[in-house]
């Protein structure tokens, strides 16, 4: 099917727009490309990657649809490694809808999501790293998380893993001698194995240490805002998003729900959400509003608890206080309300909080804000990414690796306790398996769809 279908699809997002892209990839795009665009200049000559201005035509040639550019790019120098037309249109969806139904009738068919990028793949434009990370930095939610998906797709990682490869293939390729010709490889060599293994065991275990970090930047921070009723979450929601997010009200309970707003805090996603106030429940609703709450604190990266520095504090305060020191999460506290005249200020011993680091704020007004903001980002002490900047971003990368170190390691136990190296061998293959799993070198077809399910039709 890969060599025979065309696809197309409209590459951009839907709605207004002042262009539009159709993409249209396969054996049939150059001669769509005749049938459907009349050149402005009678010269095209359709050259490879050139950019010709004229209109899209019906196949009778009586209607102009649109006025256009359009690029055709000859196999293999794509983004498909196949015959690509591109098609840049004016972006009224009418437009964009009414030339890709022409090109369907002319024997396209529509393109799953992320199929493009599958045939790139399927044709050795790019591994499956490659292709994970362009998807991800058209989503990318910071600049950070630009950063690191270019990076990727620019194939950052693909050279890491390469060269944990290498070492792998090099071991077991000694390996494998040692058991065609044991009696022709010296003993000697058995230590040069292990000492290539243990060196691919740190590459990756130092790639594995990546992740949080990368997660961070790609996937987001969590912040979750909690505390009793009324000490003003909604209001330092709304405030830190710059806009309306929440109902602020006298009335306690008005959040029974998780409401979320993501920021970018210095290149860095951040994931707040707003919470109900925690107290004894009036009703079954609002007892699961609390409930959410206990689970959203145990999951988050960093817990903002807040109190109302205008009043005393409370046993809801207190129960919340010592609840969130079971958690391994970390934990900011900051005092809202700072406009008001305190109701506390110099904390004796005994005080529950006395000895706190407590953040003083005002979300009605603005007020230490900015504190708070450089708190939140220096709570996610991210670590000293690896001198090539190389870092992993997903949970398949994760796991791939975690099982590639574990097979390295019984590879190790084999050599150590003097079992048959056909064992420590079979390891090795184990790991370099997983390690293709990395690039797609080795990987399902399962796996394969479900990967590229997840993209964007278009891409």
């Amino acid at each position: 099917m890969m060599e025979t279908d065309t696809i197309a699809a409209i590459a951009t997002p839907l709605g207004t727009a002042g262009v539009g892209l159709i993409r249209v990839s396969g054996p049939l795009a150059p001669e769509l490309a005749e049938r459907i665009f009349r050149p402005a200049h009678p010269n095209c000559a359709w050259q490879s990657h050139h950019l010709y201005h004229g209109d899209i035509v019906s196949p009778d040639g009586k209607s102009v649809l649109d006025e256009v550019l359009a690029t055709l790019m000859r196999k293999p120098h794509s983004f498909t490694g196949e015959d690509v037309l591109e098609i840049s249109c004016h972006g009224n969806p009418l437009i964009l809808q009414t030339i890709l139904e022409q090109l369907l009738e002319l024997g396209c068919r529509p393109a799953r999501p992320g199929e493009f990028s599958e045939r790139a793949f399927l044709h050795g434009r790019m591994d499956l790293s490659q292709a994970e990370a362009l998807a991800a930095l058209i989503s990318a939610q910071s600049a950070k998380a630009l950063q690191i998906e270019l990076s990727q797709m620019k194939g950052s990682l693909t050279r890491r893993i390469d060269e944990l490869r290498s070492l792998l293939i090099d071991a077991l390729a000694s390996m494998e001698a040692a058991i065609d010709f044991a009696e022709d490889v010296p003993e000697k060599e058995i230590p040069a194995v292990s000492g290539q293994m243990l060196r691919a065991a740190a590459g990756m275990e130092l790639l594995l240490s990546t992740y949080r970090q990368a997660r961070l930047f790609t996937e987001g921070l969590r912040v979750v805002i909690a505390g009793k009723p009324n000490v003003g979450k909604s209001s330092l929601l709304n405030r830190l998003a710059g806009r309306k997010r929440a109902i602020v009200t006298d009335i306690p309970g008005t959040t029974r729900d998780l409401i979320t707003a993501t920021l970018d805090l210095d290149g860095t996603c951040v994931r707040l959400t707003d919470t109900a106030g925690i107290r004894p429940p009036t009703d079954a609703i609002e007892k699961e509003g609390i409930d959410l709450v206990w689970q959203q604190m145990e999951e988050t990266d960093i817990l903002l608890l807040l109190f109302d520095g205008s009043k005393p504090l409370t046993d809801e305060d207190i129960q919340i206080l010592e609840q969130s020191q079971t958690y391994d999460v970390k934990i900011l506290m900051a005092v809202n309300k700072c406009d008001l005249p305190p109701a506390w200020s110099n904390l004796l011993p005994d005080h529950p909080l006395y000895g706190k680091s407590l953040l003083r704020l005002s979300a009605k007004f603005g007020d230490g804000l900015e504190d708070l903001k450089k708190a939140i980002t220096g709570l996610t002490d991210p670590g000293e990414a690896p001198a090539e900047g190389v870092l992993i971003t997903r949970v398949r990368h994760k796991l791939a690796l975690e099982a590639a170190c574990n097979s390295l390691r019984a590879a190790q136990t084999c050599l150590t306790t003097g079992q048959s190296p056909e064992f420590a061998a079979f390891e090795l293959a184990e790991a370099l398996n997983a390690l293709d799993e990395i690039t797609g070198k080795k990987i399902s077809d399962d796996v394969l769809a479900r990967i590229f399910s997840t993209f964007c039709i278009g891409k």
